[in-house]
């Protein structure tokens, strides 16, 4: 039981380890320099050396992004669903141990009734492991009785079977949730080294090389720096659109007329409940590719990070309660 106390605590902590604040408007922020890279290639060929450091950005971003959503991802349901099949084999074991241990009696095979009779305490409070041997060992003893010699103490040959099934299910996921812990420490880890990895890009060569436009072409350096501006929150422009997304609804929040690649979205969740927003073909559908949104985060994505094509910019609201949102799309 310790163990899955134990479990659930580290699932609940790991999953509070996501993209600060902070973090996550610098994010904002490389995602705006590599638009600006994008929208104004023809001009930045005058200097060769910028292509390859905008191709070595837009490469550190899509690693950012991939860890950024292995750091979010919800472990808890590989803890439920591990406890869920401890619940079932533990039933199950216990009412063929029982079977077993009444037939055992009435045969007067007292050598039988030992091995077989455990009390409920010791299924419920054994270790995995424990559980495991003994299930083995109960499920050695029944396989060579009859079904029907257990059939009136409660017990068909379902049973029996379902029983060899379920420790079969139980034993394959016990792993499941250390080496789901074990990857979402990785991709935290990737969060950290990737953004140091971009911030020394930054400060090291693409800033150092993009001053020599400041002389000879003072309007593009001057977009570069804009782009390298950090907005906190998004509150350095008004927003495109402000929508509630009522309980329980997946809804389109804006529209674009053509797609866009290099479309840059800025969505705030200013709602009691966290959201997801994705791009997507069909107006109030939600998109293959789902950002989680938790409450009061600012999160940004160019249109090719969200999806290859798609106009509608849809929200899903699957709590209870009405969610706002504020749009910035550039």
């Amino acid at each position: 039981m310790q163990l899955f106390i134990s479990l659930g605590l580290l699932f609940n902590l790991l999953n509070q380890i996501v993209m600060t604040k902070d973090n996550e408007a610098f994010f904002g922020m490389t995602l705006k320099v590599k638009n600006f890279g994008v929208k104004n290639t023809t001009s930045l060929t005058a200097v060769p050396a910028v292509a390859p450091l905008f191709t070595q950005l837009g490469t550190l971003i899509s690693q950012l992004i991939a860890a950024d959503a292995g750091s979010r991802a919800d472990l808890s349901g590989f803890a439920l669903t591990k406890t869920a099949k401890r619940n079932a084999l533990e039933t199950l074991a216990l009412k063929v141990s029982n079977a077993i241990s009444s037939y055992a009696v009435i045969a007067d095979d007292m050598t039988l009734k030992k091995r077989a009779d455990f009390p409920s305490s010791k299924w419920y409070a054994c270790s995995e492991e424990e559980l495991i041997t003994q299930v083995t060992v109960i499920n050695s003893l029944a396989t060579p009785i009859p079904a029907a010699t257990l059939a009136p103490y409660g017990v068909t040959a379902d049973d029996i079977a379902g029983l060899a099934t379920a420790l079969t299910a139980f034993t394959n996921v016990i792993s499941d949730p250390t080496l789901a812990i074990d990857q979402k420490k990785e991709d935290n880890i990737k969060l950290v080294t990737t953004i140091d990895a971009i911030k020394t890009l930054f400060t090291e060569k693409l800033d150092v090389v993009m001053r020599s436009f400041e002389v000879n072409n003072p309007s593009l350096y001057g977009l570069y720096l804009s782009s390298r501006a950090i907005d906190i929150n998004a509150s350095a422009m008004a927003p495109t659109v402000v929508v509630d997304v009522a309980p329980a609804t997946v809804k389109t929040v804006h529209t674009a007329t053509v797609y866009d690649a290099n479309t840059f979205y800025t969505i705030q969740n200013m709602g009691t409940a966290p959201v997801v927003f994705s791009l997507s073909a069909t107006t109030n559908v939600e998109g293959n590719e789902k950002v989680l949104l938790n409450v009061g985060e600012t999160r940004s994505r160019l249109a090719e990070n969200l999806a290859p094509m798609g106009l509608f910019l849809v929200v899903n609201n699957s709590s209870a309660v009405p969610v706002s949102v504020r749009v910035w799309v550039e």
